[in-house]
């Protein structure tokens, strides 16, 4: 696909935005599963908890417990997951794109800034002089950019009950800064799909929250319209 919208716009860096508004366009439908099924798993939490609470002392009984309460309430615990699994094989194929492909050598994006997509853009160079212990020798945008917008991500999907929960808080905050070091120096054009995809699916995001708030809002009030069920009084004979 990136070589269809480099036909039809000549500048790779343009190509890989459209691919990443493609991809992005294509898991929509399960980026909303994956909300719904998060909100469900809200509705839930009370039940797991009490099976949780009630067999903490024998964890083969919970675990069959928590897959029957699952089936019952017709639940899939992996639906969530299923976005975030979906994009590992597409970051492989889009690093081994711009490591191997021969027509991104040298592929311009931005004059003065990214000229080659194949490797690390630089705002500065501070060469012969590298940093103590992180070796660096060029300051590095795209790197900040991804780092801004990873956290913002997790900001944007996280959830109520993942607030209060370190081990969540350390995938969402921690593990970007650890990938920060890690991806400093990738190729600029893997960056900027990386960027593009947590802008994107941020905007997704937020749209979808929009639409549950206002889901569970008319589910409440279809609840409290309906009220309690009264049984008729029994006429005395």
């Amino acid at each position: 696909p990136i070589l269809i919208f480099f036909k039809v716009i000549p500048n790779y860096g343009i190509a890989i935005i459209l691919l990443t508004i493609l991809v992005k366009v294509l898991m929509f439908p399960l980026t909303k599963k994956s909300s719904e099924s998060t909100l469900r798993m809200q509705a839930l939490s009370p039940k797991i908890k009490e099976i949780q609470e009630k067999y903490k002392d024998n964890s083969q009984k919970m675990n069959v417990e928590m897959a029957e309460l699952y089936k019952r309430e017709g639940y899939n615990p992996m639906s969530g997951c299923l976005p975030m699994l979906l994009q590992i094989p597409i970051f492989f194929a889009m690093y081994n794109l711009f490591n191997n492909h021969f027509d991104l050598r040298g592929a311009l994006f931005i004059p003065g800034w990214i000229p080659d997509l194949s490797l690390p853009e630089t705002v500065w160079s501070f060469a012969p002089f590298r940093l103590p212990i992180l070796n660096w020798s060029d300051l590095r945008l795209l790197p900040f950019l991804y780092l801004g917008s990873q956290l913002l991500y997790g900001k944007v999907t996280q959830t109520p009950d993942q607030q209060g929960n370190a081990q969540m808080k350390m995938m969402l905050y921690v593990m970007p800064i650890m990938f920060f070091f890690i991806l400093y120096d990738v190729p600029s054009g893997l960056l900027l799909y990386w960027i593009m995809s947590n802008v994107l699916t941020m905007g997704q995001q937020l749209a979808i929250n929009k639409y549950l708030a206002k889901k569970k809002a008319h589910m409440a009030a279809s609840a409290a319209a309906s009220g309690p069920v009264i049984a008729p009084k029994r006429k005395k004979k």
